[in-house]
């Protein structure tokens, strides 16, 4: 005779594995803090906010890392926020911080490279999603209104790192590779460009600009 299983000992007859809450909300909530921290980031310069703190004393050559690594830096951090707002219900992300070496270990059948020594921070859980969308909102309209361009920079690094920290815990390997696939192939790219532009500074200096000045852009 055929028995009802009891629902006491059934892991998938719980409501919220039956009917799992719609992604949508907290998507369209990434959306809109990527608008804003896009709003509240540009210009975002962070190797030369951190190297040129005063108005008074540039090194033009900051740009040019600015310009390299900078974009993909903030770009990233974009998609690691629709990440983060993508897991489902159940998914709980360990957040650590890796300190050391790399080794590669077997996971699922599946040769992967894992960090082998990390300090651990926390342990993210979906259910805590909106928490932490509304105080990175808050810092976020904070650091874009506050009127201090110092505090800007400081929450909007800030920002920029958490969510890496916590994005890169929450992507497959498979993703982070293809990523850094499309990253070098972006950086080869700009690379060229600047060689070209630095090339053509030169001429430009030598034979079409008074005095051989220097052309800057900022």
């Amino acid at each position: 005779m055929a028995t009802t299983p009891d629902p006491k000992s059934t892991p998938y007859t719980t409501s919220s594995a039956l009917n799992p809450p719609s992604l949508l909300p907290r998507q369209f909530t990434s959306i809109i803090l990527i608008i804003l921290l896009y709003t509240s980031a540009t210009p975002f310069t962070p190797i030369t906010w951190l190297l040129t703190p005063t108005a008074t004393f540039h090194l033009s050559g900051t740009y040019l890392f600015d310009r390299l690594f900078s974009g993909l830096a903030l770009f990233a951090s974009f998609y690691f926020q629709y990440r983060i707002a993508s897991l489902r219900s159940a998914s709980a992300v360990p957040v650590s911080l890796p300190l050391g070496t790399t080794t590669t270990q077997v996971r699922n059948g599946r040769l992967e490279t894992v960090s082998s020594s990390s300090m651990d921070l926390f342990l993210y859980k979906t259910s805590d999603y909106w928490h932490f969308a509304l105080a990175e909102a808050g810092v976020l309209v904070l650091a874009e209104f506050s009127g201090s361009e110092n505090l800007r920079r400081v929450l909007v690094t800030l920002t920029v790192a958490g969510l890496w920290l916590m994005g890169w815990a929450a992507t497959p390997r498979s993703t982070k590779d293809w990523m850094w696939e499309q990253a070098k192939a972006y950086l080869f790219v700009l690379v060229l460009d600047e060689l070209r532009a630095a090339g053509w500074g030169l001429f430009a200096g030598g034979h079409g600009m008074a005095g051989g000045a220097r052309r800057r852009r900022h």
